[in-house]
């Protein structure tokens, strides 16, 4: 199979992260099966399990700002917002901020732990040259 650039290899793990939850894979699962799909579909020279991590990370974005969109369900009766004071709103901003930090932290470590597991098992090692040396120094002719 070829390789691609990393940037075809998140879309690719992107596009199967959206599917796996839709035939019943989902959960921390797919999480890690993104990680190792994008790691695993990266060129040798770019491969690491940090690929897996922003591949995740990419995707914890995309549901971040999703939900952030989505209007929830809401009662019929809303509060006063003059009322409720100035602290309620700083509070969830300061919690709209921290959910993204901790969702990119978990998402990001699920798809690192596929990638790892992609660069452990799957992905072939370059052997590393081993230059001979001799035991002995060289002889050099030194000329006056």
């Amino acid at each position: 199979m070829d390789k691609f650039n990393i940037e075809i290899a998140i879309l690719i793990s992107f596009i199967l992260g959206l599917i796996l939850p839709l035939i019943g894979l989902g959960g921390v699962f797919s999480l890690v099966v993104m990680g190792f799909v994008a790691t695993y579909l990266t060129r040798s020279e770019y491969t690491s399990a940090k690929v897996g991590a922003i591949a995740t990370g990419v995707f914890s974005l995309f549901f971040f700002f999703y939900g952030f969109l989505t209007p929830p369900t809401l009662p019929y009766v809303l509060p006063n917002p003059l009322s409720l004071g100035i602290i309620i709103t700083f509070s969830g901003i300061f919690n709209l901020i921290l959910s993204l930090i901790v969702s990119l932290i978990i998402y990001g470590g699920f798809g690192l732990l596929g990638g790892y597991l992609a660069v452990k098992f799957f992905i072939e090692k370059k052997e590393k040259k081993t230059e001979i040396r001799p035991k002995q120094p060289r002889r050099t002719l030194k000329r006056a």
